[in-house]
C-alpha cells in the first residue's frame, strides 16, 4: 500500500541525512570518474572479521519441516525487534531494551547507516566497521541478528508508489559517479548493476559468516516496491542471491520479503527462501486480527514457516493524519493484543514492531520517551511461553462465543490459547469486564481424552487465575473461561495416561499446613540450597495457599495450589522475586511422609523431569 512506501522512505531519508553527523563517517563522496567496466565494480573481498563474543550462543537452527527455530534443539517461540538509530548510543539503548524485554532476535536493515557500498561497488569499510561494533554490542546482550542487505527505497526512482526515494543518494547512481543509470537495472538478469550488488552482498556474507549471533540472512526488504521488477524478475533476483549466499554460508537460512501491496502469489512459492517474512500494517489498525489471518493464510498456502519481519498499527508515519492510530491514547492495548495474537497464530515470532521498537527515534515529538513505554511490552508473553516446547505446534481450529475473539495453537499434548474482549477494537480499544461462562471449542489432534487447563493473567504471564479439567468430546475440547477484563491466556496439557483423571478442586492443605524447611539438591549432586515453606491450613485448589523462599539464591514467591492428587499436593510458583534467574511458573510437588517429614520435588514445567528434590521438616 502507498502508506508503506511513505513509512519506509520518510524514515530512511532522515536516517541517511543524520548518520553522517552522528557517526562522523558516511559513504564516500561520489568519484569524479564513473566506473568504466564490470571489473572496476568488483572490489576485492574484504577480509572477514570475527568478534570475541563474550556471551556463548545456544545453537539457533531452522530444520526442514519445522515451523519454529530450534533453540539448542528445542523448537521455541521467539520475540524479535527492528533496530535502527542515527547514533551509536541509540543502538546500544535499543539492544539493551531488547535483552531486558525478553526478545532474542533483532532485525537490522543495513542501509539504516548508509547503503554500504562505494560508487565502484566495493564494500564501504567504515560503514561495515560501524555495523560490526553494533553486532558486537548485540552479542554482549545475548541477541541474535537478522541482517537485511537492502531495502526498496534505495532502488526506487520515486515514480512508483511514492515520491519519496533515497535513489538520489545511492553511491551507484550515475549522478553520484556510479555506473547505474536506473534502479531498474538491479533486477535485470546478468546486468553489470546486478553483478556488482551480488558481489557486494556475498562479500559481506564472507566477512560476517563467522559471527555466531547471526541467525539468518534477509536478501531484500519489500522487493515489490522497488523500480520496478516484475514478479518473475523479482523471484529470479532473490533466487540468484540465495544461491550465492548458500555457496558462501550453507548453514544459515535465507529469506526475503515483499510488502503487503499488490499481489505476487508465486513469490513465496518459487523463490528459494527458507521462511516467509511478512510485514502486516493493517489500514484498520486491527493488527492482532491481521496477524492471525495472514500467518494462517500463508501457512496454509505455502506450507513454510512464517516470520513477522516488521509490523505496526499503521504503515503511515506517526506524525501524519493517516498514522494517528500509532499514537492513539489506547494504542498500547492494540500492540499488546498483537503480541499475544502472534503466539497463537502459528508464526515463528512475536512483537517485531517498527515504530515502537526503534524507528520512532526519528520523530522529535516521540523519540525515546515514547518508545520507552513499549520497552518491555512483550515480557509477560515471554514468561508465558518460557520452556514451552513448540514441537509440532500448528494453528488449531476453534470457535467461541460472540463476546470473545482469539485463537489457539498446539499439538496432541499441549495447547496454548488466547482470547480477548471481542469489542475491544481501534481506534479507542475500550474495555469491559467479560463475565465467566464464555466458551471456546478447540479441535485438538491426537486421542488424549483428559486435559488440565490453567488460565493465566496476561499482565504477568505467570499468575494462574484458575484451573479446570476438560474431557474430549469427539475431536474437540470445550473450555469455559473465567471472568476477565481485556484478555486471558491459557495452557492445556493432556494427562499422561488417561485412565484416571486427577480430581482438581478436591482436598485441602490441612495435611501439610504450617512451616517447613530443609535442603534440596539435584540428582547429580552439583546443586543444593535451603528451602523454606509456609502453607496455610484449609486451603483448596484454585487459591494461593502459601509462600516459599530459597534465601541463598535468593528467590521467593507465592504458592498457588493447582490440585490435590492422592497424597501429593501440586503447587505452581507465582509472583517470584529475587535474582534475575528467579522466574515464576515452576512446579512444587509436596507429599507428607509417615515419619512426619515432607517429600519435596521441583520441576520447571508440569511435564518436565524433576530438577531438584529433598526432605523438609518442621523447624
Amino acid at each position: 500500500m502507498i502508506t508503506s512506501s511513505t513509512r519506509m522512505l520518510a524514515t530512511l531519508v532522515v536516517v541517511l541525512s543524520m548518520s553522517c553527523v552522528a557517526l562522523s563517517s558516511c559513504a564516500p563522496q561520489p568519484s569524479a570518474t564513473p566506473a568504466s567496466s564490470p571489473a572496476a565494480a568488483l572490489a576485492p573481498t574484504v577480509p572477514p572479521t570475527v568478534p570475541s563474543t563474550s556471551v556463548p550462543f545456544p545453537a539457533l537452527t531452522l530444520n526442514p519441516g519445522d515451523h519454529h527455530f530450534r533453540m539448542d534443539g528445542e523448537p521455541s517461540f521467539l520475540f524479535s525487534r527492528n533496530i535502527a538509530g542515527y547514533q551509536q548510543t541509540h543502538y546500544e539503548t535499543f539492544l539493551d531494551w531488547s535483552q531486558t524485554g525478553g526478545s532474542r532476535l533483532v532485525r537490522i536493515q543495513l542501509d539504516s547507516l548508509g547503503m554500504g557500498y562505494t560508487s565502484s561497488g566495493g564494500v564501504d569499510n567504515a560503514w561495515a566497521e560501524r555495523w560490526e561494533r553494533i553486532f558486537d554490542r548485540a552479542a554482549s546482550d545475548g541477541l541474535y541478528i537478522l541482517p537485511v542487505f537492502s531495502g526498496w527505497f534505495d532502488w526506487n526512482a520515486g515514480n512508483d508508489y511514492s515520491t519519496y526515494t533515497t535513489w538520489g543518494s545511492n553511491p551507484l547512481n550515475r549522478a553520484n559517479g556510479g555506473p547505474v543509470a536506473s534502479p531498474a537495472e538491479l533486477f535485470q538478469e546478468g546486468s553489470t548493476t546486478q553483478t556488482m550488488w551480488m558481489h557486494w552482498m556475498q562479500t559481506l556474507v564472507e566477512r560476517w559468516q563467522g559471527r555466531s549471533n547471526i541467525t539468518a540472512w534477509e536478501i531484500f526488504s519489500e522487493v515489490n516496491l522497488a523500480s520496478r521488477p516484475t514478479e518473475s524478475s523479482g523471484i529470479d533476483f532473490v533466487n540468484t542471491a540465495a544461491e550465492l549466499i548458500r555457496a558462501t554460508d550453507p548453514s544459515r537460512p535465507v529469506t526475503a520479503s515483499i510488502a503487503d501491496t499488490g499481489t505476487w502469489p508465486d513469490f513465496y512459492r518459487n523463490a528459494s527462501i527458507d521462511f516467509i517474512c511478512i510485514h502486516p500494517y493493517p489500514p484498520s489498525a486491527q493488527l492482532d486480527r491481521t496477524i492471525l489471518g495472514e500467518v494462517r493464510q500463508y501457512l496454509a498456502t505455502y506450507g513454510r514457516p512464517v516470520l513477522i519481519g516488521e509490523s505496526g498499527l499503521s504503515a503511515a508515519t506517526p506524525d501524519s493524519s493517516d498514522g494517528k492510530a500509532t499514537v492513539a491514547e489506547n494504542a498500547s492495548r492494540g500492540i499488546r493484543h498483537a503480541i499475544w495474537a502472534a503466539i497463537v497464530s502459528g508464526a515463528m515470532n512475536g512483537r517485531a514492531l517498527y515504530w515502537e521498537d526503534s524507528f520512532g527515534i526519528y520523530f522529535p515529538d516521540l523519540g525515546t520517551p515514547w518508545m520507552q513505554e513499549y520497552k518491555g511490552e512483550e515480557l509477560p508473553a515471554v514468561r508465558f511461553v518460557h520452556r514451552v516446547d513448540f514441537s509440532g505446534f500448528r494453528p488449531l481450529t476453534s470457535t467461541s462465543s460472540s463476546a470473545i475473539w482469539g485463537a489457539a495453537v498446539g499439538n496432541e499434548k499441549m495447547v496454548l490459547g488466547w482470547y480477548r474482549d471481542a469489542s475491544c477494537e481501534p481506534p479507542d480499544w475500550n474495555l469491559q469486564t467479560i463475565p465467566a461462562g464464555q466458551t471456546v471449542t478447540i479441535t485438538v489432534p491426537g486421542t488424549n481424552a483428559d486435559w488440565q487447563v490453567d488460565f493465566y493473567d496476561t499482565k504477568t504471564g505467570t499468575t494462574i487465575i484458575g484451573s479446570a479439567s476438560v474431557i474430549r468430546q469427539g475431536s474437540s475440547l470445550a473450555v469455559t473461561l473465567p471472568d476477565f477484563k481485556d484478555d486471558v491466556a491459557f495452557k492445556m496439557t493432556a494427562w499422561a495416561g488417561t485412565a484416571t483423571v486427577p480430581s482438581a478442586g478436591t482436598g485441602t492443605t490441612d495435611a501439610i499446613a504450617g512451616n517447613w524447611a530443609g535442603m534440596i539438591s539435584d540428582s547429580a549432586g552439583t546443586f543444593s540450597t535451603p528451602v523454606e515453606l509456609s502453607i496455610q491450613p484449609n486451603c483448596e485448589p484454585g487459591r494461593v495457599c502459601g509462600t516459599y523462599s530459597a534465601p541463598q539464591l535468593p528467590c521467593s514467591g507465592a504458592l498457588f495450589l493447582q490440585e490435590v492428587a492422592g497424597d501429593t499436593l501440586v503447587f505452581v510458583e507465582q509472583d517470584v522475586t529475587g535474582a534475575a534467574s528467579c522466574t515464576s511458573g515452576g512446579y512444587e510437588y509436596l507429599e507428607p511422609l509417615a515419619d512426619g517429614t515432607l517429600a519435596y520435588r521441583f520441576a520447571f514445567t508440569q511435564d518436565s523431569a524433576v530438577a531438584s528434590s529433598g526432605i523438609l521438616a518442621r523447624p
